[in-house]
């Protein structure tokens, strides 16, 4: 998961694609879909480079639309037939590296015979 803040400024962080083709990724959009409204932002600017070492992607990305704090996002690099990179994106104003995501404590118990199910 990459952590972001909620700021309309440019952000850098390291990926590894599944091609690391100049020319697939110079031809690649981005593209942040919102969970939970399906909401999409197609028009991110972006640019990469290698980093240091050469194992990693530095994609630097700046948004269309305001990251709102503590919502996930599902970030897609892809050209028209393929998907380069696929992962989840947290919006967050927290820094701090030690701290760790944590979904909530309270679940509602799926009971079995509350619901009916046709079968055509």
């Amino acid at each position: 998961m990459i952590r972001l803040r909620p700021i309309e400024t440019s952000q850098t962080f390291s990926i590894i694609p599944s091609s690391y083709a100049a020319a697939d990724l110079n031809a690649a959009s981005i593209t942040f879909v919102e969970n939970g409204t399906g909401v999409s932002d197609d028009s991110i600017s972006f640019t990469w480079a290698e980093s240091s070492n050469g194992n990693f992607i530095e994609l630097s990305v700046t948004p269309s639309v305001t990251l709102k704090e503590g919502q996930i996002y599902t970030l897609t690099i892809k050209s028209a037939s393929d998907i380069y990179y696929r992962d989840m994106v947290y919006i967050t104003e927290e820094t701090s590296k030690k701290d760790v995501f944590t979904l909530p404590d309270n679940y509602d118990e799926y009971t079995a015979g509350k619901d009916e199910y046709i079968v055509l």
